[in-house]
């Protein structure tokens, strides 16, 4: 069903003679022209009438990529319960983090705002799962999501509250999961371009919070982007600093190496104690270090249990306290490894200057084999070419893609009986599009110095019909001839039907960016219409018949 056409003369908030300017920052410009309000919470915001079309638009978009895809799409409540987040443990790591959104009910049953979906999702097939017949299962939603951000920042970037286009699936196998991956990457590739979003990549990324297994993030560059990734200034080889390959950037002139505790988790559901020797002016990559180790999860070790596993506290433990414990597995990033000549926390003033891996006064030789466990960052060198170095640079995560493995089915208790009558653990992955996010982004990444411009399929409208001299009986009659003649072809139309001067309502148009602008004219023939493609700047005449076709075939 096509929308109902849109009149300026009725929006809210009313349009205004010389409403908006094209220099204004792109939240800016789309809060004044009504398509974004602010609310009174920080980073909550309100999708007025043509916001609302373009993320109704931008969703539908999804929609179809993952049906397209074989996925089938269900709602999902974002109330969820205290006792499901339980079963994964999620309910105080979220809490602990502050970015869990908590409510509780008049009976006393405690609940949240969720920020993401997989407890849900894994609730849902569990309630009918029963045979490995029964799977692959790929679902895909649509859902308001809600994570208490420290710092909500860039409008619709990093907000309190969102919309995400998400998919989840569940495979016998680890195979059949990577199979999944590949529906996911290509159903979040058909839906992004569909959206016409242009310039987005693929890189190799850390789940963070919601997955202890690889993840990929599509992404595209925008100096306003809230994301920072590295760029190869040789290959052009790019990614999350947490990720990619590097070799460590120049040492400083006097280095230091620092000692990094942490605790890994094997896939056996047992955990030890690790170190990390690595140069004081880099961070160490946990999702590098689960890689190395074959960890599933890797956190920081507790301060407490320091003194009684390394008989130091944080702060003070060298590479050779590590290196004597029996129970603590050593770890060297290369920046330190490759160091000659370094200094250590482990000296009457804090440091202890000119230490040797090949022996100091008290300290033994040491052989560290050096691995790639830091995050790279500004001026590592390049991993894949070689000669090339990083440079930072900003960039927009308009999705992200999950290998989740058992991570929530094996806490949930969901099994299925395979094909040995044995009872199995399937294998999960997911998906999630930011949709408010893209919404923004598009806005973006489109706009030049007259305005923003929409991509055919994705703004408020196709067609902004500007009816010229309104005042004159006949001059409306056209319009609304032309307004259904448009409505009955399938195009979504915005008509600009307010008495106003001819260079006001251009104006307009541009500042707005729809794809097409359609001049109706009393100075033209009743059948002439002027049309104005704000894509390309052109300019032409047309017949009413024949806008249909103009407009699809661009």
């Amino acid at each position: 069903m096509t929308e109902t056409p849109l009149y300026a003369s009725r929006l809210w908030p009313p349009v205004r003679p010389r409403t908006g300017e094209a220099t204004a920052t792109t939240i800016d410009l789309l809060r004044d022209l009504g398509l974004v309000a602010r609310t009174g919470a920080t980073g909550v915001h309100t999708l007025l009438p043509l916001g609302l079309r373009v993320h109704d638009r931008l969703t539908a978009i999804a929609r179809r990529a993952f049906e397209e895809h074989g996925a089938l799409t269900f709602s999902a409540p974002t109330l969820q319960s205290r006792e499901l987040w339980q079963e994964t443990g999620r309910w105080d790591a979220y809490r602990a983090e502050g970015a869990l959104l908590t409510v509780t009910s008049a009976g006393g049953e405690e609940m949240c705002l969720a920020p993401t979906s997989e407890e849900i999702a894994t609730s849902v097939i569990r309630e009918h799962l029963q045979s490995f017949r029964d799977l692959p299962v790929r679902l895909s939603l649509s859902t308001r999501k809600f994570r208490d951000e420290i710092a909500p920042r860039g409008g619709l970037m990093r907000g309190r509250e969102f919309v995400m286009a998400d998919a989840y699936t569940f495979d016998a196998s680890r195979e059949g999961m990577l199979e999944s991956v590949g529906f996911l990457n290509a159903s979040v590739t058909a839906a992004l371009t569909g959206m016409g979003l242009s310039g987005v990549f693929q890189a190799s990324a850390d789940g963070g919070s919601i997955s202890s297994g690889p993840s990929t993030e599509h992404l595209v560059l925008s100096d306003t982007g809230q994301s920072t990734i590295v760029v190869c200034d040789h290959c052009g080889n790019r990614g999350d600093g947490a990720v990619i390959a590097s070799h460590p950037p120049p040492s400083p002139r006097d280095p230091i190496v620092n000692v990094i505790a942490l605790a890994v988790t094997l896939p056996d559901g047992t955990s030890r104690a690790a170190t990390v020797s690595i140069r004081a002016d880099l961070q160490v990559s946990l999702r590098k270090v689960a890689t190395a180790t074959g960890a599933v999860h890797v956190r920081l070790l507790d301060e407490d249990a320091l003194p009684a596993l390394l008989g130091k506290k944080a702060g003070t433990l060298t590479p050779w306290d590590a290196a004597t414990a029996d129970t603590v597995l050593p770890l060297y990033d290369q920046s330190a490894a490759d160091l000659e000549r370094f200094s250590i926390s482990d000296g009457r003033d804090g440091l202890r200057t000119n230490v040797q891996w090949s022996g100091t006064s008290g300290l033994p030789a040491l052989s560290p084999h050096g691995a790639d466990l830091h995050h790279a960052t500004d001026r590592s060198r390049c991993a894949r070419c070689r000669e090339g170095h990083y440079r930072e640079t900003k960039a927009v995560e308009v999705a992200h893609v999950f290998e989740l493995g058992t991570q929530y089915s094996q806490p949930m208790n969901l099994t299925f009986t395979d094909a040995s009558g044995q009872p199995a653990t399937p294998w999960m992955a997911c998906s999630g599009i930011g949709i408010t996010r893209c919404l923004q982004t598009s806005a973006e990444l489109h706009r030049d110095h007259h305005g923003l411009r929409w991509k055919p399929g994705t703004g408020p409208a196709d067609i902004h019909l500007t009816v010229l001299r309104v005042d004159q009986p006949e001059m409306r009659e056209r319009g609304d001839k032309l307004t259904q003649q448009l409505h009955t072809q399938g195009l979504r139309v915005l008509v600009d039907d307010r008495p106003l001067p001819t260079g006001d309502k251009l104006r307009y148009a541009r500042l707005l960016g729809l794809p097409h602008t359609v001049v109706l004219s009393p100075h033209r023939p009743a059948d002439e219409l002027e049309l104005l493609d704000r894509w390309t700047g052109r300019t032409t005449t047309a017949e009413s018949s024949q806008i249909h076709q103009i407009t699809s075939a661009r």
